[in-house]
């Protein structure tokens, strides 16, 4: 049998991202775990946002999708496409979980949860042409998992990813990690960690756990000494909170994670907004001293970007321009996102009544509004973030951040800043550019109309 998995394009109306250069992990660890439970199926990987896929061409018995909620209508599209053709195919995914209803015309069974206990079953179903509507795989354990599949790509990565943990402490109304993954952390073995990284060819990682160190700052220790003590020349970033580094543990914590190859960390900031911070029940995230935790970080000599979110029904058109002053004093950078709700969690149920008609799921991208604002139209808060993003990542205010990091983290810490800035700033302001264009090109066909 044939298995095709493709990832799908992320933007508007499916058009290709230009992000950085990291491979998708979900199709890597299901190519591995395709071979573990089933090594006779002849496996391809397609990311579509790198290479065209033609539903034509496909030649594949079995085809799957994994979906979030910016890619739905193109998947959708595209699944409906193959199946006219006589191809079979699963969804999964964060939006698929969510919203099993919506995704089950569009293909021939739906994945729900993770994907290890009902594999095997499922790839015997479809050998034997008689998929059921539904798989629930509920939460799996960590142990024995299979290694990511490196080398199917027609493309290549300059980012790997490894995963040490699944779930999330935390509680976050704008969150669905703690739903989708679970309340309850689960964790991989470390020995398990250290031997997947240190067999991997590549050289930069991203860490996929939503939360590198918050889980057990006892455990986060051990296993970056582990990986210190066995891996030479790897380096890594990931996503953090705040709350763990003002652990009584916090300097071994920080430096055990630099000398086990941790350059950068997203730490989750969430808000300027004291109230927006409260309805996105993040409070317990941030700790009472989050500016001097973030001073500490860099003190280790790892560089520090800020997860934060704008735009929200509780923030101010000043907040906008609040984050651009918080980053120069604090000589770190930010990824400035749209206050997106997404369905599944509690700030979806919370926004429904808010939500903008018409709109489809493409646009819950962080990039767009998505809903009504007391006191800024869409437009409003859509041309802020673009001008937001364009002062942030300005090539003086990236060298002038990448100076402040101290030399404990040199060179790595000060090359990878780059690297994840820079790209960072160019996509941010193609996108200015194209959402110019955009706009040039509606007030053109409005005054045809009015003519």
């Amino acid at each position: 049998m044939k298995l095709l998995l493709v990832s799908p394009p992320f933007g508007e109306k499916g058009q290709k991202s230009k992000g950085l250069p990291i491979a998708p992990p979900v199709l890597e660890y299901m190519a591995g775990l395709t071979r573990q439970v089933r090594p006779d199926i002849d496996i391809q990987l397609i990311d579509a946002n790198k290479e065209p896929f033609d539903p034509a061409t496909a030649d594949a018995d079995l085809i799957g999708f994994t979906v979030l909620t910016p890619q739905a209508p193109w998947v959708y599209k595209t699944a409906d496409a193959l199946r006219s053709l006589g191809h079979k195919v699963i969804l999964g995914g964060m939006h698929v979980t969510a919203l099993p209803d919506e995704a089950k015309p569009h293909c021939d069974a739906v994945v729900l949860g993770e994907s290890e206990h009902i594999w095997k079953d499922l790839l015997e179903d479809a050998g034997k042409d008689r998929l059921r509507d539904r798989y629930d795989g509920g939460f799996s354990d960590l142990v024995n998992l299979p290694r990511p599949v490196t080398n199917l790509w027609k493309t290549k990565y300059v980012y790997g990813y490894f995963q040490t943990s699944r779930g999330c402490p935390f509680s976050c109304s704008f969150c669905s990690v703690h739903k989708f993954f679970g309340g309850t952390v689960r964790m991989r073995p470390i020995k398990d960690v250290v031997d997947e990284v240190a067999a991997s060819k590549r050289r930069l990682f991203w860490g996929i756990d939503d939360n590198i160190w918050g889980v057990n700052v006892a455990r986060s220790i051990e296993l970056y000494a582990e990986m210190a003590r066995n891996i030479r020349g790897k380096w890594w970033f990931g996503s953090g909170d705040l709350t763990s580094v003002q652990h009584p543990r916090s300097h071994e914590l920080l430096e055990n994670a630099r000398q086990a190859g941790l350059t950068t960390v997203l730490v989750g900031w969430e808000s300027n907004n004291p109230e927006s911070l409260k309805e996105y029940k993040a409070v317990t995230k941030q700790g009472r001293e989050r500016r001097d935790a973030i001073k500490k970080i860099r003190d280790h000599g790892i560089e520090v970007m800020l997860f934060i979110m704008v735009g929200g029904r509780q923030d101010r058109r000043e907040d906008f321009d609040g984050i651009l002053t918080l980053c120069d004093e604090l000589k770190v950078s930010a990824h400035p996102v749209m206050t997106t709700p997404f369905p599944g969690t509690e700030l979806y149920d919370l926004y429904k009544p808010y939500l903008i008609p018409g709109l489809d799921w493409d646009s819950f991208d962080g990039n767009h509004a998505t809903y009504e604002h007391p006191t800024m139209t869409p437009m409003e808060r859509e041309d802020a973030i673009v001008k937001l993003r364009s002062d942030l990542f300005t090539i003086p205010k990236i060298l002038t951040r990448i100076a402040q990091i101290s030399r404990k983290g040199f060179p790595m810490s000060h090359v990878t800043s780059w690297m994840v800035q820079f790209p960072q700033g160019r996509a941010f302001k193609e996108y200015a550019r194209e959402r110019e264009e955009m706009k040039r090109v509606r007030s053109a066909e409005c005054g045809v109309r009015k003519v």
